[in-house]
């Protein structure tokens, strides 16, 4: 059995370089446009991928792709993403020399800034992201292309071809009044804020706008940090959410409550800080 799985993993790696990582989080659409789904029910091909990679995590020997040739060209990769890295994955296994650039303090992207722990431990992320750097992928954290370093002096130092892969950084804004107040954050802010440590304790009530996987994440997230309620509003029917069931569920049984068919007209505030939201 142990070699089947080493052999699984081969073949795994051979489309995806995160395994650990989807067998954890990919809302696993796929599984129900398969044949099998239309005989019994489909094959549950994220539990598969998580199984075989947990074996291989918890044995501590990760499988390195063999290199497929050797380059001299080298690649600049602009972003530690899963976009990112996933480029740089596949460059190093076809045997060029890739350094990966990131503006944060370590690479991994949405993966450790945005997904908080308890849905994907940072262990597990670093472990995948230490397959990368045994393939020769390295990794200049705290650089920031554009702004502490150039294309051109890329360019200059032998890079001659770029991936930029440098996400969606920027929250998108409600448009209502008072989104402005202190005390109303967005969903990526603080999730970003919750997994650098920066934010540990909420107080009071809170209230999540949005019906999608990463308001999911925000409010189950908030019910650890504070004794006070957390509330879902959003646009959709509960039939309609966008989230992925097992999320949804999985925030219902932390004691989320989810509001359905509700959208946010304007937040209310005083002296600068919110006080209430209203809702139509």
């Amino acid at each position: 059995a142990e070699g089947k799985c080493d052999e699984a993993l081969k073949v795994i790696k051979r489309d995806n370089p995160f395994p650990a990582v989807c067998g954890r989080i990919c809302p696993h659409d796929c599984e129900n446009e398969r044949t099998r789904a239309r005989v019994d029910e489909a094959m549950a091909i994220d539990d598969i991928k998580k199984f075989i990679a947990d074996k291989e995590l918890e044995e501590g020997n990760l499988y390195v792709p063999e290199k497929k040739d050797s380059y001299e060209e080298k690649v600049a990769v602009i972003g530690a993403g899963p976009a990112g890295m996933t480029a740089a994955y596949y460059l190093a296994v076809e045997g060029y020399p890739v350094t990966v650039f990131e503006k944060n303090a370590a690479p991994g992207g949405m993966l450790k800034f945005g997904i908080p722990s308890f849905r994907l431990k940072k262990d597990v992320i670093d472990a995948e992201i230490e397959v990368l750097r045994r393939l020769g992928v390295e990794f200049k954290c705290g650089v920031e292309v554009g702004k502490d370093i150039t294309i051109q002096q890329l360019r200059e130092e032998g890079y001659q071809a770029f991936y930029v892969a440098v996400g969606l950084q920027q929250a998108s804004k409600l448009n209502i009044a008072g989104e402005d107040l202190t005390g109303v954050k967005s969903g990526l802010d603080f999730l970003r804020e919750v997994n650098a440590g920066k934010l540990k304790k909420l107080t009071g009530d809170v209230v999540v706008i949005g019906g999608g996987n990463a308001a999911i994440d925000v409010a189950r997230a908030a019910l650890r940090l504070t004794k006070g309620s957390v509330n879902m509003y959003c646009l959709e029917k509960d039939e309609e959410m966008p989230t992925v069931p097992d999320e949804k569920n999985a925030g219902i049984a932390d004691g989320v409550v989810i509001n359905n068919s509700w959208a946010p007209k304007a937040i209310l505030g005083e002296g600068g800080k919110v006080t209430g939201i209203e809702l139509m």
